[in-house]
């Protein structure tokens, strides 16, 4: 079983800022071009591009290069799951087995960033140092960051370095592996709970006694404060 922890990336110089707006923004310019060739190559061919020669034709580019090689990877195998999804789709729809419209997937905006993937996660006891690729090395600092104690004996599969706010600032997603526990639970009782705006979630429970609550409201307007105020 998997879980995941969010840690907000605090207390970085400007220069480590800069640097990861930078990586960010050259994983989103490789994400274009991988999305352009396999693009290009379908309208040209009818056909799939696949992973293993859409890397061949990318790995020389200027984007990969400045991109640590497993974080360049990482982008090349999520266009491809994008594409993957699209030929399925469109299979089932040509056998009319799927009524939907199906999109091609399309382009990230020209001034936006994209989340950096590190799929191969080394750790130097509890900091992890972000990758950098040769070239990226020569005229950047290294960026080490301090890991939430709760995965210090964990074993992390994967994370996610991820702009917020078009990178105003940045989030790590940790994704760890852990023995997953049987419960026994009672399924006779539910819990339903129903999203909104000013109000995230009002919830009530089939289960409660006398002197314990059995509905209960998440205020959201202090997080939809936050959001306005990042939007400004």
């Amino acid at each position: 079983m998997y879980l995941t922890v969010k840690q907000q990336l605090k207390h970085l110089s400007k220069e480590e800022y800069l640097s990861l707006r930078e990586l960010s923004h050259t994983a989103k310019n490789l994400y274009n071009q991988a999305v352009y060739n396999i693009r290009q190559y379908y309208f040209q061919e009818k056909k799939y591009l696949s992973y293993q020669n859409n890397y061949a034709v990318l790995k020389t580019s200027e984007n990969y290069k400045l991109l640590n090689s497993n974080m360049a990877q990482q982008i090349l195998k999520e266009v491809d799951g994008s594409f993957k999804s699209f030929f399925n789709l469109l299979k089932k729809k040509n056998k009319g087995m799927y009524n939907a419209k199906v999109k091609l997937p399309n382009y990230l905006p020209k001034n936006s960033f994209t989340t950096l993937v590190i799929g191969f996660v080394r750790l130097n006891e509890d900091t992890l140092v972000i990758p950098y690729s040769n070239s990226f090395k020569k005229n950047h600092k290294k960026i080490s960051i301090k890991i939430p104690p709760i995965l210090l004996d964990k074993n992390i599969k994967e994370i996610r370095i991820i702009p917020k706010f078009n990178a105003r600032f940045f989030e790590v997603q940790y994704t760890y592996e852990v023995q997953e526990e049987q419960r026994n639970l009672d399924k006779t009782h539910a819990l339903a709970i129903d999203f909104g705006i000013n109000n995230l979630a009002t919830c009530v429970t089939s289960k409660g006694k006398s002197f314990i609550i059995k509905s209960f409201i998440i205020d959201g307007k202090k997080l939809k404060s936050i959001n306005q105020w990042f939007n400004k």
